[in-house]
């Protein structure tokens, strides 16, 4: 039970006295009278039944009291600490000082880290309704704001959208003060800098901003929190919401500010120069700039030897391109250039054909349709009966189509591994089923004719994206070729003694020195 609530406890302290029902317009500052004070606060605030207003004496060595009152919202407070380290050494013992020198001396007999003062009427109750406590002692004017947050979180879990293999198993927490603590503890550095902002008119949504600040450019880092400043909204509900108010290009397809849920990643690229954006209740951080390249990259490169990496970020590229092109081949091989089709191929894909009664182009689109369902199935569902769907779903779709004549077994076979090339590049799993569609429909139509026209598009549309002014296909365009050592291939990680020029930053060494080796 709530201790606010148990009376036994509180048997010696005075029931709040009942507020006249007068107009009481709300000021600025608080007031040097309590009772004004508690009418201007219960004002906005007494309809909320969640809302404590709790009375008490604080008595002076002369034998005088002093009325007082705690305003705090029961169930999002530390009960133990409120009860412990505020109200039994101030209800108990008595002030051995002037009154003017009353406040100080409140202060240190409270034992909770973070105090502050507060004159400010509004400031104050949007402090206690985001789980701050509020003191208020008769004769001053101004308030003491105690922070003792006790509502549940989360427990630090790894990340079920960026798995690890080798490197660190936490991921960000929906609690903003935990994921801070989670990257200073990987970068003790003073130069790391967290900088909160609120944002949201009525969600009053607290929002992080960390940068390295001998590490980040300062001009970018002041661009960063300009836009977020001229965000006025109602409410913010998630990081996404975020990311599409200040993102270069609302309406592109590419997401041109990266996220992550890893703290290790958000410490390395807070060393490459990078601004981080934590949103309290979200355990999802959002980067920038971000690049193209970001997406065959990943943080566990860096832990292994240099050619299984460059090898393993190859086959991430070549697997994005399969698996938003080869829709669209198969369909302009078999219906624009036969000749493409190896001629061993050709009678068992007519045959595959002969029982289908819909035209190859609607075969197709429906199958991967059929598949987009399934997958969206399997992620919206509890995981255990998701990832049964997801494996059990495709297998049955793909075995009964085929044997009910409905699709041919060539197409179930190029659709599956389109999807399955998609799934080692998640980062952008919506972006590449969108470009699987279009280039399909472009090549179902023009041929493969409109399969270039659609990629050049495409490619030259990236090319003419940034992110907050960086370019989004750095180092490729604009050419950095001292950054190639760092992208489709990772060479050793000796030869990366400089930060990439990609990204603006203000320190260009990263390595000083290192041990010489035997290695000739």
């Amino acid at each position: 039970m709530s201790f606010l609530k148990n009376k036994s406890f509180f048997s010696k302290m005075n029931k709040p006295k009942k507020i006249d029902e007068v107009q009481v317009h709300p000021s600025p500052t608080f007031s040097f009278d309590l009772d004004h004070n508690e009418k201007q606060l219960k004002k906005q605030l007494d309809l909320s039944e969640d809302v404590v207003f709790h009375h008490f004496l604080i008595s002076l060595h002369t034998g005088n009291t002093l009325k007082a009152i705690l305003v705090l919202v029961d169930g999002i407070i530390n009960e133990d600490a409120i009860r412990n380290n505020v109200l039994e050494p101030l209800s108990d013992e008595s002030f051995e000082c002037s009154k003017g020198e009353l406040l100080e001396q409140v202060k240190k007999k409270i034992s909770i880290q973070n105090i502050k003062k507060e004159n400010n009427i509004e400031k104050a109750i949007f402090q206690i309704l985001k789980g701050n406590t509020l003191l208020l002692i008769d004769g001053f004017n101004e308030g003491l704001m105690l922070v003792a947050h006790g509502y549940e979180v989360r427990a630090i879990a790894e990340s079920q959208s960026e798995r690890s293999v080798r490197g660190s198993h936490e991921g960000f927490i929906e609690s903003l003060s935990n994921n801070i603590a989670l990257i200073r503890r990987r970068i003790p550095h003073p130069s790391l800098k967290f900088e909160k902002m609120i944002v949201g008119e009525y969600s009053q949504t607290d929002i992080s901003i960390a940068y390295v600040e001998s590490i980040a450019d300062p001009k970018l880092v002041e661009k960063v929190k300009q836009r977020i400043n001229e965000i006025k909204v109602d409410e913010i509900k998630n990081s996404g919401e975020i990311e599409q108010f200040i993102e270069d290009h609302p309406f592109s397809i590419f997401p041109t500010i990266g996220n992550t849920e890893r703290p290790d990643k958000a410490a390395a690229l807070l060393m490459e120069g990078r601004i981080i954006i934590l949103v309290n209740g979200d355990p999802v951080g959002l980067f920038i700039p971000a690049l193209f390249l970001e997406n065959i990259k990943s943080v566990e490169d860096y832990s292994s030897r240099p050619y299984y990496s460059s090898f393993i970020r190859l086959m991430r590229f070549i697997s994005f391109l399969i698996s938003i092109t080869l829709p669209a081949l198969y369909v302009t091989a078999i219906n624009f250039h036969k000749e493409m089709i190896p001629s061993e191929m050709i009678i068992p894909i007519i045959q595959a054909r002969e029982t289908v009664p819909f035209p190859l182009t609607m075969e197709v689109i429906m199958m991967i349709l059929m598949f987009e369902v399934v997958r969206e199935a399997g992620v919206r569902l509890p995981q255990q009966v998701g990832s049964a769907l997801s494996i059990i779903g495709a297998l049955i779709l793909g075995q009964v189509s085929v044997s009910a004549g409905l699709v041919g077994a060539p197409t179930i076979v190029v659709v599956s591994i389109s999807y399955i090339s998609a799934f080692i590049i998640t980062s952008i799993a919506d972006v590449t089923a969108l470009l699987r569609i279009g280039l399909f429909i472009a090549s179902s139509i023009f041929g493969s004719y409109g399969l270039i026209v659609a990629l050049l598009v495409i490619l030259t549309h990236m090319t003419s994206l940034t992110s907050l002014g960086v370019p989004y296909m750095a180092p490729f365009a604009p050419l950095y070729f001292k950054d190639w050592k760092d992208s489709l291939i990772r060479l050793p990680l000796r030869w990366k003694k400089q930060r990439l020029k990609s990204i603006p930053n203000q320190r260009s060494t990263n390595i000083k020195s290192l041990p010489k080796t035997g290695d000739k």
